[in-house]
């Protein structure tokens, strides 16, 4: 196995993302020198060198952002966990195209929204072939069937689903992972403005879908 599918095999543990409970989490010795206080610059080099604890650290630094946003496009804890194993692949296995720590974390996410942009085509695909729905989309309606039909995230989660992909993506970005509007111009390639304004569409369009389905 290579060093990045070594780090994946040893540390992804899934019950360890933001959805689940997480348990305590027995550390080594050796893992103070790769906490989150280490900078970034020394974790990138390390792993480009192939230090599987520099691939360990980048993995714990990301994975609950990433995670969460892969769910909020699989909306399925299995499906969300494939697409993060996924991502951390491509990360690690390009980790010596990154040139400039400063774009790093941009790169990071959109390699993540590409993954899930893919996976997305991939369901149209199927769709488009004559699969019955009730197989796409299985263990997401089982999930439905089986959650609280009072949850008040449900409601949130549809209206987010609802928006357009560009519209969805800077509002997870800035008002789900807390990015700023520069940074998510770095990660998507637009200017701050449009990012701004984008995102004022997609609070409209989210506050308009809730305040329809509550008056129906």
């Amino acid at each position: 196995m290579t060093c990045p599918e070594i780090a994946l095999a040893t540390e992804i543990q899934m019950r360890d993302n933001a959805f689940v409970s997480r348990p305590k989490v027995e550390k080594g010795p050796g893992y103070a020198a790769f906490s989150s206080e280490i900078p970034l610059a020394e974790l990138i080099a390390r792993g480009k060198a192939g230090d599987a604890a520099a691939f360990e650290a980048l993995y714990r630094r990301y994975k609950a952002a990433l995670f969460n946003l892969a769910y909020r496009y699989a909306y399925d804890q299995a499906t969300a966990e494939d697409l993060l194993q996924d991502i951390f692949l491509k990360i690690f296995t390009h980790l010596g195209d990154v040139q400039r720590v400063e774009t790093f974390t941009a790169w990071v996410f959109r390699i993540a929204l590409n993954t899930c942009y893919s996976h997305l085509r991939g369901k149209r695909v199927e769709i488009e072939k004559g699969v019955p729905m009730s197989d796409v989309e299985g263990t997401r309606h089982e999930a439905r069937v089986e959650a609280d039909e009072n949850d008040l995230r449900k409601p949130l989660d549809e209206a987010i689903a609802a928006l357009a992909p560009r519209l969805r993506e800077i509002f997870l970005l800035h008002d789900v992972q807390g990015f700023k509007h520069e940074e998510i111009a770095r990660i998507l390639g637009l200017s701050v403005g449009t990012s701004k304004s984008q995102l004022f569409k997609a609070r409209l369009r989210i506050r308009g879908i809730l305040k329809a389905r509550r008056a129906c």
